[in-house]
């Protein structure tokens, strides 16, 4: 078994943008067209659901404008690629000076200025040595304002010798915030670009304590920072914070001056990256399981990772399920419900495991009706007796509807009949019983012989 999450180094961030897995690179290079036209202090909300890939999204930004700023000839790879498709060249290209900010990483501290301004400090990947201007005790004097702590012992690691050991000049809180950003872009570049992400997912005192302290001491013109978040979600914690009764909407608003929704990925080319771009019965009901279930990225690689041991079968299942509607009643059976109904009891593991457990005790049939309508009902024939159709232009045969024979599949594996003994119900060219919940509830948890679980190394 393996795992289709990719976490964002730098390896999967430079590979998925290289090859534009899902074709963000485009929207990655607007994004970049918009960070370089701003030109005072500024706050970009990009909006997008848990999972949608807001994440890689603004690392993969950063990444390429680290490329320009850097001017490294190991990053020439980076820029290449985006020159081929969208020369940032020809819109002058000023240097800008990037931090990643993880909020929710940084929540247990006592005030987010403080892990805020680390980060900042350690992304002038610089060592100290020989500086003119002594960004230590800048950041270090800065720290200290907001912890009332000696932060030496903390910050020393970053150079040799401990920054406070001369006496600081005391100054005006936001003079000094102000002096250390500036005495760093004097190296770095024109513009300060600041990504603060997960900040949705923070503690509710956290999350508006580092906003507010944004607002108030971050003034400077030549700041940009831009919020990676759920603003459903952001908005939920706000209120845990100031109540249900409080204008969130309104408070949020002094803070972002554009908002932008990520746009959604190409699944098409997602599904061909992963192999997932064959027409058997299997891959098509897994398509049509993500497409019913709105599954952000996030979603479809855990979701995909559960199915990909009933994957390699497929091939053989297809033609077995293609056979003559009086042959191998039991096989064709157990096939069917792996290729139909055992998809979307994984895919209600992933979303919802109280709606599982609905659908799996004979409560519930509304998850397999939802997949049926983004499904091809072309691999479903065997549902349809001889006298039949689910084509309403085919004469001399009744018609009914898929959703009617999904609903009597449901019915017969998993209501509970009235009976203890073996019972039997036909549909169409297979035949149902009430051993099937058992078998498919083993498979559900990779308990099935079905499923290919060994320790093959992929070739």
């Amino acid at each position: 078994m393996k795992t289709y999450h990719l976490e964002p180094t730098f390896e999967n961030l430079f590979y998925t943008y290289q090859k534009d897995i899902i074709q963000r690179n485009n929207d990655i290079f607007h994004f970049i067209k918009i960070l370089n036209s701003v030109k005072n202090n500024y706050t970009i909300a990009l909006d997008g659901n848990w999972g949608s890939g807001k994440t890689f999204f603004v690392k993969q930004v950063k990444m390429v404008l680290d490329a320009y700023n850097e001017e490294n000839t190991d990053k020439k790879e980076i820029i290449d690629i985006c020159k081929k498709h969208y020369d940032l060249k020809n819109f002058n290209l000023q240097p800008q000076f990037c931090v990643y900010y993880d909020a929710w990483k940084n929540d247990y501290d006592e005030d987010p200025m403080l892990s805020l301004v680390y980060s900042i400090l350690k992304s002038t990947k610089s060592d100290f040595k020989g500086e003119k201007i002594d960004f230590i005790t800048m950041a270090a004097s800065i720290m200290e304002a907001f912890s009332g702590k000696n932060w030496s012992q903390v910050i020393q690691n970053l150079r040799g010798q401990s920054p406070l050991d001369e006496l600081k000049k005391r100054k005006d809180l936001n003079e000094s915030i102000g002096e250390f950003l500036s005495s760093l872009l004097e190296k770095k570049g024109n513009r300060l670009i600041i990504f603060i992400d997960e900040l949705d997912r923070c503690k509710p005192d956290y999350a508006v304590r580092l906003l507010e302290r944004i607002k108030h001491y971050f003034t400077q013109e030549n700041i940009t920072f831009v919020f990676s978040i759920n603003m459903e979600q952001l908005q939920h914690t706000i209120k845990k914070y100031y109540g249900n009764d409080f204008d969130v909407f309104r408070y949020l608003d002094r803070f972002f001056d554009l908002k932008i929704t990520l746009p959604a990925p190409n699944l098409a080319k997602y599904y061909q990256s992963l192999n997932l771009n064959t027409e058997t019965f299997y891959d098509i009901t897994c398509k049509a399981v993500i497409e019913a279930f709105h599954f952000e990225l996030r979603e479809i690689a855990k979701f995909l990772s559960l199915t990909d041991p009933y994957r390699s079968n497929s091939s053989s299942n297809n033609r077995i399920l293609k056979t003559g509607p009086h042959d191998n009643y039991k096989e064709k059976t157990k096939l069917f419900c792996l290729c139909y109904i055992l998809p979307v009891m994984l895919a209600l593991k992933v979303k919802n495991i109280q709606q599982y457990n609905e659908f799996v005790n004979g409560n519930d049939a509304s998850p397999l009706l939802k997949v049926g309508e983004s499904i091809k009902s072309q691999g479903l024939n065997n549902l349809l007796n001889e006298d039949e159709t689910f084509d309403k232009n085919t004469p001399n045969k009744i018609k009914v509807t898929l959703a009617e024979k999904l609903q009597a599949v449901y019915n017969a594996i998993f209501v509970p009949c009235d009976s203890n003994e073996v019972y039997h119900k036909q549909i169409g060219s297979l035949l149902f019983n009430n051993g099937l919940k058992a078998f498919l509830s083993k498979a559900a948890n990779f308990l099935s012989p079905c499923a290919q679980v060994d320790n093959k190394k992929d070739e």
